[in-house]
């Protein structure tokens, strides 16, 4: 390859050593004539070439997570929001009284629940995050590859990777909740990674931390990671020397406390919420967590095969291309430590998160509660993340070097087909995501009818209509027993339920108490085919009393099931929704 490095690829020689790690700002010059840049001239690019970019991204994301809210988490956490800016809304409701581990988030960005319908606010959250994270990865993708529009298909891609090669189901582009503006703070930060601008880095990831403590903390060690490797690779012998690391530490001092600091707010409140809980209680609490409701996202020997084996796939690919690309820029070595090897060795670091999560997943299998205990704090989160990240970047990357570099036809070909692939590909993808015009948190939890889209859709109706005549016809502090297949009754009905599935609380003793109640209320809803009514009508009685219900919402199938039974007393509930003689999918009756 010739020694001369096309504008676009890489504009400025190095003057000095430059890399990940050394704490060093490189001073530049012209890697045609040799001069230093004249930094007031313009390029050839559009003046607000990053600002056509960003809104193409964003428009990207909008596309692929634009579903009708609520989306999946958004019922859960927002609901969460708006109880803390207003206490009354929902008084009594046990995982909105639980303690708020996201309390920066709802701080920060709860206010509008003021003044906006959670649905308003769900859309004003997901424009936010939607161009924070375009903007970010704009700044990124261009710190990696500089060319016009390539950040576009980098977003894309990195979309396509993410939501269909995961193997934990983490998700960064979707509904309105704390993690996605985390991960704009770790996406911006990762763009001054690349730049070797370390003391930007570190606080940005301590802002990530405040709004989500893994999201923000997970990258903090794998950022450790890629800066120490860099050092490593710079210092060579003197790597071995101590005064060598002081020396790199107390260059990021000041950017490591200012991280510090801004983090507490997300890294105190989930301490303080079990202080003084009972040792059994936390522990019991964290078997809940890890083993029964969070297994898919937390706990390895739970991923389905095929999540493995695509995201093994995935790795592989990775570990090629960036074994590739290092000996095919070796010729210019400081093109690929510059602009890859810190995308690289993020992606390693979380590699590293994974495999540590791998083992304390097989500690778990042995019935080990130590590891069940750390195995809460989302070990394969990372990976799902940064893995996709790496390959869409070098893709790119590889991409632009054929096009500009190679005169090479079949390369040229070669990469304009992969990215018609990479284009197609992602249309059928966002298609396949607005296949029903069904709110992804409804879609996933409400009663399914294989091969009749039309009955779904129906039932999906009747369920607003329902929780609409809850919210206009009962009192604002009604409790309700619901059903075990739902997770927006707080959502669109606004009333306090005794337990939902999806609505965990977030602290240990809550956590006992709500996994008592899906036991006692939920569990026998999918054991039997009448439900709730296998228990008698003085147990159903003395559960309203224990919970304070005024309400229990039933499925009408099941009602008519109950009533067709001769020792079933309709004297013992009062049927106040639908009227007398009219059907619907669902049965608000009064204790």
């Amino acid at each position: 390859m010739s020694s001369q490095i096309s504008r676009w690829y890489l504009p400025f020689k190095i003057s000095r050593d430059f890399g990940p790690g050394t704490g060093r700002e490189p001073r530049l010059v012209d890697g045609i004539t040799g001069q230093q840049p004249n930094r007031s001239q313009g390029s050839n690019a559009p003046r607000f070439q990053w600002l056509i970019e960003t809104a193409l991204i964003a428009l990207a994301f909008s596309l692929y997570a634009g579903s009708p809210a609520p989306n999946v988490n958004e019922s859960h956490y927002l609901t969460k929001a708006t109880h803390f800016w207003n206490p009354q809304w929902c008084a009594g409701d046990l995982f909105l009284g639980s303690s708020f581990s996201h309390w920066f988030f709802y701080a920060v960005l709860g206010w509008p629940t003021k003044f906006l319908t959670l649905t308003q606010y769900a859309w004003f959250g997901r424009i936010l995050t939607w161009v924070l994270l375009a903007f970010a990865w704009q700044r990124l993708s261009f710190a990696v590859v500089p060319f016009r529009f390539m950040s576009v298909l980098s977003a894309m891609f990195f979309l396509l990777l993410n939501d269909r090669f995961h193997m934990a189901g983490e998700w960064v582009v979707g509904g309105f909740e704390a993690k996605g503006i985390a991960y704009f703070f770790v996406v911006l930060a990762l763009s001054f990674v690349v730049k070797g601008r370390w003391k930007y880095v570190w606080p940005l990831l301590g802002a990530a931390s405040a709004f989500h403590v893994l999201v923000g903390g997970w990258s903090v060690l794998a950022c450790f990671y890629c800066c120490a490797a860099g050092w490593i690779r710079r210092g060579n012998e003197r790597s071995m020397d101590p005064g060598f690391w002081k020396a790199r530490l107390k260059e990021n001092l000041i950017g490591l406390t200012l991280g510090g600091l801004l983090a507490l707010p997300g890294i105190i409140p989930p301490i303080l919420a079990d202080l003084g809980t009972r040792r059994e209680t936390i522990l019991h609490a964290h078997n809940i967590y890890v083993s029964h409701r969070i297994s898919h996202h937390l706990d390895f020997g739970a991923f389905p095969v095929w999540h493995v084996a695509r995201f093994a796939l995935m790795v592989a690919v990775w570990a090629v291309l960036y074994k590739w690309l290092r000996d095919r820029l070796l010729q210019n070595p400081i093109i690929f430590h510059r602009k890859l090897e810190p995308i690289r060795d993020f992606a390693a670091g979380a590699l590293v998160i994974s495999f540590a999560g791998l083992v304390l997943s097989g500690g778990a299998e042995l019935g080990k509660q130590f590891p069940v205990s750390l195995l809460r704090f989302y070990w394969f989160r990372l990976a799902d993340f940064a893995i996709p990240v790496s390959v869409s970047l070098g893709c790119c990357f590889v991409i632009v070097f054929w096009l500009e570099r190679e005169r090479d036809l079949l390369r040229r070909c070669s990469c304009m087909l992969f990215v018609v692939c990479i284009l197609l590909a992602s249309v059928l993808m966002i298609r396949d995501k607005h296949r029903v015009a069904i709110p992804n948190a409804d879609l996933r939890s409400l009663p399914q009818y294989p091969g009749s889209p039309e009955r779904f859709y129906q039932s999906w109706q009747n369920w607003k209509k329902m929780c609409h005549w809850v919210s206009e016809n009962t009192a604002a502090d009604a409790v309700f027993i619901t059903p075990d297949q739902q997770q927006t009754f707080k959502w669109y009905a606004g009333r306090i339920e005794v337990v939902a599935w999806k609505d965990i609380p977030q602290d240990a003793q809550s956590i006992v108490e709500w996994d008592r109640r899906l036991i006692e209320l939920n569990d026998i809803q999918k054991a039997a085919d009448l439900e709730l009514f296998q228990y008698s009508d003085e147990k159903l009685a003395e559960f309203a009393q224990e919970y304070v219900a005024d309400y229990m919402i039933v499925p009408q199938r099941v009602y008519d099931l109950a009533a067709a039974d001769p020792s079933f007393d309709r004297s013992t509930y009062e049927q106040v929704y639908p009227a007398p003689g009219v059907k619907s999918t669902w049965v608000v009756l009064k204790f």
